[in-house]
């Protein structure tokens, strides 16, 4: 069981995903077809952080970020890109893609579980609903991250919790209603 234990707005700054990517049918995943675990796997197996992590003067930071993207483009498909977000325009290695995402204020969320495993069902309509109790918005997302920090998603709390961060980019010129 995992729950939101954490949630802030927070300005990001224009980042880059760098990393390995997967086209991937959003039907064939709703019907159980996830691909999602052993393409993480795989990246693990070939080394892809090494590289990566070689650029730590622009790592925005210390985690390994797995990005969902272009579900918008109405082809029915997704691309997921496991790799690392950087700060700043990065050096990008043979074979690896390189996707930019604007600066934007999104809401940063901490999700608590007892194995990592369980972040792989994210709890987002609590996200939603946290998102709506503010009076924002995410309905126009571009992307989101799942961030595996190096210290929260691997080592356990003193209550054998693990913390998966999301970055949920909120939707422009929506104000707090009060």
């Amino acid at each position: 069981m995992n729950t939101l234990a954490k949630f802030e707005v927070v300005k990001l700054p224009k980042l880059w995903i760098v990393g390995k990517e997967l086209r991937y049918s959003d039907d064939a995943l709703q019907q159980g077809d996830n691909r999602l675990p052993a393409f993480w796997n795989a990246c693990y197996e070939e080394n892809l952080f090494a590289p990566l992590e070689a650029q730590a003067d622009i790592l925005f930071e210390d985690a390994h970020a797995g990005v969902f993207i272009d579900w918008y483009l109405g082809d029915g498909d997704f691309s997921h890109i496991v790799g690392m977000l950087m700060k700043a325009a990065p050096a990008v290695p043979k074979g690896y893609v390189v996707r930019e995402l604007a600066e934007t204020e999104a809401a940063w969320c901490w999700v608590k579980c007892k194995a990592i495993e369980e972040t792989r069902a994210v709890p987002f309509d609590s996200i939603a609903k946290a998102i709506t109790d503010i009076g924002r918005s995410c309905a126009g997302m571009r992307w989101c991250v799942d961030s595996y920090h190096r210290t929260r998603s691997t080592m356990p709390d003193e209550n054998g919790y693990v913390i998966l961060d999301c970055l949920i980019p909120l939707d422009e010129g929506m104000e707090r209603v009060q």
